[in-house]
Parts: C-alpha cells; structure tokens; sequence
C-alpha cells in the first residue's frame, strides 16, 4: 500500500510525548508534500562527471540558494536535503521530476531503499540534451514514494547510511557521451582549420602564377607537383576527419536514443511491479 499524504505527515512530525517514534523525513517542509509522495530537494554537494576531469575525485559544495550548471551529456550526483528513516515495514522509491524530464534529464535506475534505512538520498541525473541545465540549493528535485509492506522485515540487510557523497563514489565518473561529444567537436575544429588551410594554399599557388618569370617554367612544374602532392594529403585528411566526425554522431544519436528507451523500461517496469515485489530489492540507493 501507497502511503497517502497524512500518513507522510504524521509519520514525519516528530510528537513531544514520544521523542523515541522514528521521524520519515527530516527537515519536513508541508508545502512539498504531495497526494501520495514528497518532493526531496537539492542539498549542499554535489559532483559532475566529464570529460577532461581530474583523476581524483572531488565534489563541490553548495550554499544556500547558489546555483549550478549541468553540462550537455554530463552525469551529476546530488545529495538531497532530506534524511529518510524507514519503519521496519515501509520502503522507498525515487523518480525524477516530471518538469525535469521535459528538459532532457534522465534518472538513473536505481532500487528501492529496504526498510529500517536511514540516511540521506542520493541523486544521479544524465543530462541528454545538447543544452546546459540549471539547478539551485534548495530546488525541488526528485519525488520519493512510500509503501508500506504487509508485515514487518526480519533480520533485513540494511543499506549503510548515507552522509555524503565522497564516501560514497569510490572514482571519477565520465559519461561516455561526454566524450563522443568532445572528440566531435575536436574532429569539427580539425576540418575547419583544414579548410582554413587549403584556401591559403590556394591563395598562395595564385599569387605565384600571377608574377611572371618568378620561377622558372621547369622549377614551377616541380613546385606544382609537389603542391598537387601536398593537396592530396590535406583533401584525404579532410575526408577521414569528416568520416570521424559523421561516425561520432551516428554513435551519440545510437546512446541518446538507448538511454530514453532503458529509462521508459525502468519507469514501465516500476509502475507495473506490485508494491509488495517492489519492497524486495536491494535496498541501494
């Protein structure tokens, strides 16, 4: 069963003659509740995984209401706000945001949190749009779905509690998108400094033709021989670094449209799986 609303909220508000009763989330804001899920926000660290990073890993901190960017292609961890402390017969789930999904962001499956867990949330988004996306400290991020199982769990393996996320990512993380990305923008660079080049070649094969006697007619058949030699080069060059750069197209559009269908699976599979199957997964966040 969905745990409804008042039952969030009754289950999150810590009662004064019972200061031992488990408290679902905390810090609680009401205004982020919803029907039958709450609203977890954007805490203070986060870490963005691309191309040319440092090998060790490092996560940035956030004061309250600063803003971030996303990357295109980049990979993002965030730690929510929000701790959640799970009765031993309630479990979790997580999904993104619809407003977020309109612009292009993924969730990264992950499993249900087991219950007795306690600790924070962490959040893993895949922008796949061409575009940078904005986040603030603060900002509603991801919606959190209760159940409550048919009876309590025993002798549950629980998730170690989550504080932050350097203890918790164990390197570096590079979206491989990202990288497609930077290769074909370094194949685009390399084809347009060719054609640069080849229109000075061209330019300068004029000028000498345009002065009479420079060279000597034997001697600027040679030169021309040797140029026609070099022109060849640079066209066959330019060539392979098209075919690069259309192969490294034809390679993000095929990960771009891989990664949509495996999150429309994962959101398919969750809204068809019972509440009860769903309770027993691994329990990682």
């Amino acid at each position: 069963m969905i745990l409804p609303s008042q039952e969030i909220k009754r289950l999150s508000t810590k009662r004064e003659h019972d200061p031992l009763t488990l408290i679902l989330i905390s810090p609680f804001d009401e205004s982020n509740l919803r029907g039958s899920s709450y609203d977890l926000t954007v805490g203070e660290e986060y870490y963005i995984g691309q191309d040319g990073a440092s090998s060790a890993l490092s996560t940035e901190r956030l004061k309250p209401k600063q803003s971030f960017t996303i990357p295109p292609h980049a990979v993002c961890f965030i730690l929510t706000t929000e701790t959640i402390e799970l009765p031993k017969d309630v479990t979790a789930r997580v999904s993104l945001r619809m407003t977020h999904i309109y612009a292009g962001m993924v969730l990264t499956s992950q499993p249900p949190f087991d219950p007795g867990y306690k600790g924070r949330v962490i959040v893993m988004l895949h922008n796949l749009s061409s575009e940078p996306f904005h986040l603030k400290c603060g900002e509603r991020l991801a919606t959190i779905e209760f159940a409550c199982l048919s009876k309590e769990c025993e002798d549950a393996k629980v998730h170690r509690s989550v504080k932050s996320l350097e203890e918790q990512l164990p390197k570096p993380l590079v979206s491989s998108l990202s990288e497609i990305a930077s290769r074909s923008a370094a194949a685009y660079n390399k084809v347009l400094w060719l054609s640069g080049q080849m229109l000075v070649f061209v330019a300068l094969v004029v000028a000498v033709l345009a002065v009479p006697g420079f060279f000597s007619f034997n001697s600027l058949l040679d030169r021309l021989g040797e140029q026609k030699e070099q022109l060849k080069e640079m066209s066959q060059m330019l060539a392979n670094y098209k075919l690069e750069l259309e192969q490294s197209k034809l390679t993000t559009q095929k990960l771009e449209k891989q990664l949509v269908v495996i999150a429309q699976m994962h959101e398919a599979l969750a809204a068809g799986v019972p509440t009860s199957q769903r309770a027993t997964g691994s329990g990682k966040p």
